[in-house]
């Protein structure tokens, strides 16, 4: 490829001069007046392709013939410049290339073998991740696959299924793909016919949609589909699906690991006082593990096999015990109904043109008024609009009052525990009937007693 041809006769006479006749491929282009024009033509068409094309092995790629012929007197009648121009264009500048094939047509060129393996290295990094192909690759060099840790993953098995051929050819410098744009060619597919089953609800245009193609390309391969608005349900319908042109089938053996969530176990104490819990012993998830194998081919699962699934660790409840323990005059902290049933008559806030300091509770179903919770009694007796009255110190900043009893049952200084008995209620003070008035304070500001306490 490139090279020069001479032929033609000659013979020794005065006056004699030689001219070179320019072929390509058996055309006639033109004489020049020295072959080494022709050797220029091909040399500077050469360095210019090498100049932007640095990285390839590059030939000419049409041969050009010079035929010398003896002439009479001058040949100065040869127009080079316009035989130049020509040879110019006759002249071509070709790449050696891999020509990557798929079922004998070409798909794309690479710049050499090394091109086309970092290429298929990129298909198979499409289904898995650096680390495990590279730990893959160890252990197929070391041949023995190791088990593998809680947590992590062992590539087993990797195979390519492709209907490619590669094989060494001269093509333009232009048609040679990068790494990345012949990767995207490879992954994009071929589109093939397949066979679809209408469902339920199909159109055209859905049917169009989910397989990426237009109603019209629909419409093209299904003759009677057009003016269709609906396909009957179980009807076949032809669609274009994308097949890959490689199969990367991969299968990886894998230990999860899962944690096995521990539970909170509850226990009366007799020996904590009633409101007090206690962590008797701290809790602490187990775990189990699963090993298992699964098959992919191009990223989609196929199949999925466990073979161990067992648990390594078994999970350790937290034990809170739960005090019940009751202390005569010892705060629970927690208040208890202080009558026996009732209902709400009057809650805490506004009330006829003033404030209505606690809640007011009538039509109990007993006339016992009980201690919210266990404390010391500091005040009893009648006060103004109260009437008898009982006031209990908590001791932990709570202190609660009871108002318009019938009677009292305990004095100052009493300890009390709580639920215990304290007073009957009444009507006494100003009271527009049979029922216990309560207040909660809290550090000494009233609270609302709906806050702490329920029914």
């Amino acid at each position: 490829m490139g090279s020069l041809l001479f032929t033609g006769t000659g013979f020794a006479k005065e006056g004699l001069r030689d001219q070179y006749h320019v072929y390509e491929d058996g055309e006639y282009i033109g004489t020049v007046k020295s072959p080494e024009v022709v050797d220029h033509a091909v040399d500077e068409k050469k360095a210019e392709a090498e100049a932007a094309h640095e990285d390839l092995e590059l030939v000419v790629g049409r041969e050009l013939s010079v035929v010398k012929e003896k002439v009479f007197g001058s040949n100065d009648s040869a127009d080079e410049e316009s035989v130049k121009e020509m040879m110019d264009e006759a002249l071509t500048v070709e790449a050696k290339s891999l020509a990557v094939q798929v079922g004998g047509d070409t798909l794309f060129h690479l710049k050499d073998a090394e091109a086309f393996n970092r290429v298929i290295r990129g298909v198979k990094l499409t289904h898995m991740t650096e680390e495990e192909l590279a730990a893959y690759e160890a252990a197929q060099e070391a041949g023995e696959f190791p088990e593998p840790e809680a947590g992590k993953t062992q590539v087993t098995h990797l195979s390519l299924k492709a209907d490619l051929q590669a094989k060494e050819v001269y093509t333009a410098p232009e048609n040679i793909k990068t790494d990345e744009d012949a990767l995207a060619l490879l992954l994009s597919g071929k589109p093939v016919e397949r066979d679809y089953t209408a469902e339920e609800g199909d159109t055209p245009e859905t049917v169009a949609k989910s397989h990426g193609m237009s109603v019209e390309r629909l419409q093209e391969l299904n003759d009677g589909m057009g003016g269709q608005t609906e396909l009957d349900a179980g009807s076949t319908v032809k669609v274009l699906v994308e097949e890959p042109y490689v199969e990367v089938s991969v299968t990886r053996k894998q230990r999860e690991a899962s944690p096995i969530a521990h539970q909170k176990v509850t226990k009366n104490d007799r020996s904590i006082l009633k409101g007090e819990k206690k962590v008797a012993r701290s809790g602490k998830d187990g775990r189990k593990e699963k090993l298992s194998v699964t098959e992919t081919v191009n990223g989609e699962k196929v199949s999925e096999k466990v073979l161990e699934d067992e648990v390594v660790e078994e999970p350790v409840d937290e034990l809170i015990l739960n005090g019940t323990k009751v202390v005569q005059g010892a705060a629970t902290g927690q208040f208890a109904w202080p009558a026996q049933g009732g209902y709400i008559s009057s809650k805490k806030g506004p009330r006829w043109g003033r404030q209505h300091n606690g809640i007011d509770i009538a039509r109990p179903s007993g006339e016992a008024i009980l201690a919210a919770d266990a404390g010391t009694v500091t005040e009893t007796g009648p006060l103004g609009g109260f009437g008898n009255r009982v006031v209990v110190d908590h001791g932990n900043g709570y202190t609660t009052l009871y108002a318009h009893l019938e009677s009292i049952s305990v004095k100052p200084g009493q300890k009390l525990a709580q639920g215990q008995k304290l007073g009957v209620m009444g009507n006494t003070g100003n009271s527009t009937g049979v029922h216990l008035h309560f207040e909660v304070r809290k550090n000494g500001q009233l609270i609302d007693p709906l806050t702490v306490v329920s029914k």
